[in-house]
């Protein structure tokens, strides 16, 4: 049975990753850093039967000596990793003219540095059976600029490279690297700029003001829509690509 790991597992699209994958009788270790797991979305998402598949671990990304020994010690762990989804991240609004060193820090830790290293360890488990996939969530901000993201956009194009640099490396022994690039998604990231209960009309229609090009196919993409990419590039589907970013954004990039 194969294995999958997860991060950002808890609630959005790393929730919705776990569901797909549990629905087609994967093993999953999913791993966030919210403690209660009464706040986990994840459980409320998938049948009783599926937990037999699941283990979770509590744990921030940036303790990632402390996540691998929980890997190591969990039930699911037999040695070989199939999968790795890097869905965790952290979206800090504001001026990069007001950005502080602290903040870049935190930041490039939770988006970069944590999955980073984390991956380096994946791929050492993979090397022996030259096979596996990595998966890693950027963003479509990544490829242009954003007024008021510039933090977050510049975190999520490190993330970009560093993984494309990596499947390079990790080519010659049969295991892929691949990213895929939200735009505007329905999740609590997303909401968290909401001033209201809906999205603002510029993020779909565009801001001229923001510099925003709006969605072309006028709508929000859903958590499930991310999830159905990242499941295609962990599948043999994809056995012939690597260093690919597949852009799930509706068009907002017009193609970049």
């Amino acid at each position: 049975m194969s294995l999958y790991i997860v991060t950002g597992a808890a609630r959005g699209i790393g929730a919705e990753i776990c569901r797909q994958l549990l629905q087609k009788d994967h093993q999953v270790i999913a791993i966030d850093r919210i403690d209660d797991i009464n706040q986990w979305e994840l459980f409320k998402l998938i049948p009783e039967a599926s937990l037999n598949h699941l283990d979770h671990i509590s744990c921030d990304i940036r303790k990632t000596n402390e996540i691998i020994q929980h890997i190591e010690n969990s039930i699911l762990f037999k040695g070989t990793i199939t999968g790795l989804v890097n869905a965790v991240g952290v979206l800090e609004m504001g001026s990069l003219l007001n950005t502080s060193v602290e903040q870049w820090h935190e930041n490039l830790s939770i988006n970069f540095i944590g999955p980073a290293e984390l991956s380096r360890w994946v791929a050492h488990q993979m090397i022996p059976q030259r096979e596996g996939a990595i998966v890693s969530i950027s963003s479509n901000a990544a490829l242009i600029p954003r007024m008021n993201m510039g933090l977050y956009a510049t975190t999520k194009a490190t993330v970009s490279h560093y993984f494309k640099n990596l499947a390079l490396e990790l080519a010659p022994h049969n295991i892929r690297c691949n990213l895929v690039l939200p735009g505007s998604t329905l999740t609590q990231m997303q909401k968290q700029l909401w001033t209201e209960d809906r999205p603002p009309a510029g993020i779909v229609n565009g801001n001229l003001e923001q510099f925003r090009n709006g969605i072309p196919l006028q709508k929000i993409a859903e958590a499930e829509d991310i999830a159905n990419a990242v499941i295609f590039l962990l599948s043999d589907q994809a056995r012939q690509i690597t260093m690919h970013e597949l852009v799930v954004d509706g068009g907002a990039t017009l193609g970049v």
